[in-house]
């Protein structure tokens, strides 16, 4: 049996019970797909804290999906959002204490590896 994944929802509008899966895409352009989380708290972190979520095994998520043509689930993406957050540009020589400085970007340069349909 697969295990339930996190998939974010959003209400239907029409004040009532009933929630709709977030998709996403994966670029300008790009073709839909869906969005799962092994963890809510990863699930907070990408979407922040107020995001809805039900638990949905993947093909349970899949079988919602395919009738609007999406054939794919990011788990776990890296970022969501049409802006990556940056690190200030600091001459070499300036000491940071990047532990006070809250969360941090390590490494190269990042790419957001999905942005949110209400982006576009």
């Amino acid at each position: 049996m697969d295990a339930l994944l996190f998939v974010p929802v959003r209400a239907d509008g029409s004040g009532g019970a009933p929630a709709v899966v977030r998709t996403a895409r994966t670029g300008a352009g790009q073709e839909r797909v869906g969005l799962a989380f092994t963890g809510e708290e990863r699930l907070h972190a990408a979407l922040g804290p107020t995001q809805r979520w039900i638990r949905l095994s993947r093909p349970a998520l899949l079988a919602l999906l395919r009738p609007l043509g999406i054939e794919d689930v990011r788990t776990d993406p890296l970022y969501v959002g049409p802006q990556m957050p940056r690190m200030p540009e600091l001459p070499e020589s300036t000491a940071l204490d990047l532990r006070a400085a809250g969360p941090v970007l390590a490494g190269a340069r990042r790419h957001a590896q999905w942005l949110p349909d209400e982006v576009w």
